[in-house]
């Protein structure tokens, strides 16, 4: 079926993650006839991280190839993770041939006796909102369209099911000469209604501020969402999951002051709302949500994001938009005072500025959970990418979904493109991937491949084990500890040169500051560096009781949540 794979390429996808296996090797073959790149990963949950880095960098789906059974079920949740954060991705399954479904032959990766062959296709399908059978050479590219265009619809994965003997069932070309129709219109109606609407609300306000959300990310509305609010110039805040301080320095602002609250792509869980503590009057307070917008109460349903903030922006009239006062907005919570010592152990009151002041113009940040997305939301930062799996959580995301942000800034290299949300290929921007330490020890086993393919520096955060559960009860309790790993190796166990001298390892401010000016860290371009010496390595200690403001709040939220 190399109809799959010529199909798959016309969307812009030049690298398909996963593993070999027995039932899949026929379409590997077809994969290195095309200008596709295949990377063999670890493992298949890596895999699926990994493709969905590839996604949110480049835009179109990561695509991943697994074995059935052992291979999609390891695939699973990284395949969840892109669902529940409206990722997509194309995860193509290579099973046993038809025959042997039929007779339901007791056969390696099958369940029992009589065992159903497609019996782990249906485990699968809650994390999924398409999928296709290709059993039959003469429905199959209408299969794999359908899907596709599922998949840019509701921007989540989907799922094809390939039985190895259809790997060379040949199809039509000129079927794959009709173009893929992959975006679905607004009721015209409902989308009209609620553009008046918004108009009106926009006109007669007083005090408007709007909050940008996590999906304007994962829908690629980045520069559709600038121009709009330049043209507003209204106050612009971010929930916790849009990388700002909505979740509690500037509730008053949001809450209590504007007379109306556009907010754009919003995800309501607990993560991104302080542990559901932000509470909008909803009569002041228009969603505008993935496929419908909420007004004021009012539901315009079929109205889909991107097609109604076009409608929107384009019809503004500027002479009408109100002229809004700059606010007034509280300070961070002060630091520790400054000691006379002038070589002070780090501390997360001190990190994450600091950090800030490092990142640069076109950088791509990849974090992880817990400290590090908590800490980072004190860190200001410049025009970067970031991205973070906040929602689903899973520990362990940030090391493969890097690997796939690197493959993603190659391939934007070679076609002399430009990505997602306005990612820039060539030496522009460095890859830096931020990690707890508990969470590195989850993924140990992830690919080094991107060594060749991006600037990238590798920040650690060596708390000494599970500081989110600590913050949320009984911090001393031994089981939010974890062994104690020597990163100073890390580099040199895969396989890079001279890895130990470009790992970094700091302790107190004035070490941290020396690791951070250096010229091969600060600038890049301005060094000539190996393929080898872009990797660097920076391990910061820091106590394992001294928790980020942020995550102390939602430590507290979070209990009272519980009832605790």
């Amino acid at each position: 079926m190399e109809e799959s794979d010529d199909r798959i390429q016309q969307l812009g996808v030049g690298t398909v993650m996963g593993l070999p296996g027995d039932t899949n090797l026929e379409l590997l073959n077809y994969i290195g006839s095309t200008d596709m790149h295949w990377i063999v990963n670890s493992n298949e949950l890596n895999a699926a991280y990994a493709a969905d880095g590839y996604a949110r960098i480049k835009g179109c789906p990561g695509v991943i190839l697994t074995t059935m059974g052992v291979g999609e079920l390891s695939a699973i949740n990284g395949i969840a993770g892109s669902f529940a954060e409206n990722v997509k991705i194309i995860h193509v399954v290579t099973a046993t041939g038809r025959a042997a479904q039929e007779k339901r032959v007791m056969i390696h990766h099958t369940l029992g006796d009589s065992p159903d062959h497609r019996i782990y296709a249906k485990m699968s399908s809650p994390v999924r909102v398409a999928h296709c059978y290709l059993d039959d050479e003469d429905t199959a590219v209408a299969g794999i369209d359908r899907v596709i265009r599922e998949c840019y619809i509701h921007s989540r994965p989907v799922y094809i099911y390939v039985p190895v003997d259809m790997a060379h069932k040949p199809v039509a070309a000129s079927a794959l000469d009709k173009p893929l129709l992959l975006t679905r219109p607004s009721e015209t109606a409902a989308e009209q209604a609620a553009v008046d609407a918004g108009l009106g609300a926009i006109y007669s306000s007083k005090n408007p501020v709007v909050l940008v959300d996590s999906l304007i990310l994962q829908l690629g509305l980045k520069p559709l969402v600038r121009s709009f609010l330049g043209n507003l110039e209204f106050p612009t805040f971010c929930p916790f999951m849009g990388k700002s301080d909505y979740l509690s320095l500037r509730k008053k602002a949001v809450e209590d002051d504007s007379d109306l609250v556009i907010h754009i792509g919003p995800l309501p869980t607990d993560m991104n709302t302080g542990g559901f503590s932000a509470k909008i009057d909803p009569k002041k307070l228009i969603l505008l949500q993935e496929t419908k917008v909420n007004f004021k109460g009012e539901l315009f349903v079929g109205v889909y994001l991107e097609s109604f903030l076009t409608r929107l922006s384009n019809s503004l009239d500027i002479s009408r938009i109100p002229k809004t006062s700059s606010l007034a907005l509280p300070a961070l919570p002060p630091s520790p005072p400054n000691s006379e010592a002038k070589d002070l152990f780090i501390t997360q009151s001190h990190l994450w500025p600091r950090i800030g002041k490092f990142f640069r113009a076109d950088d791509i940040i990849f974090s992880d959970g817990g400290t590090c997305h908590f800490g980072l939301q004190d860190a200001e930062f410049p025009d970067i990418t970031y991205i973070m799996q906040n929602h689903w959580a899973s520990i362990g995301y940030a090391l493969p979904a890097t690997f796939g942000g690197a493959m993603a800034k190659r391939d934007l290299t070679n076609s002399k493109a430009e990505g997602w949300n306005g990612v820039k290929g060539g030496g522009v921007g460095r890859g830096v991937w931020f990690e707890s330490n508990w969470m590195l020890s989850c993924k140990s086993s992830a690919n080094n491949s991107s060594l060749n393919y991006l600037t990238l520096f590798s920040i650690i955060i060596n708390n000494g084990g599970y500081s989110i559960e600590r913050c949320v009860v009984h911090p001393d309790a031994a089981y939010h500890d974890i062994a104690t790993w020597n990163h100073k190796h890390m580099l040199d166990f895969f396989g890079a040169e001279d890895g130990a001298a470009r790992t970094h390892q700091v302790h107190t401010e004035v070490e941290l500051e020396a690791v951070l000016t250096r010229p091969e860290l600060e600038d890049p371009k301005g060094v000539h560096l190996t393929k080898s010496a872009r990797q660097q390595v920076l391990e910061i200690f820091t106590d394992k009781m001294d928790f980020p403001w942020r995550l102390k709040a939602f430590g507290k939220a979070y209990q009272e949540m519980k009832g605790g």
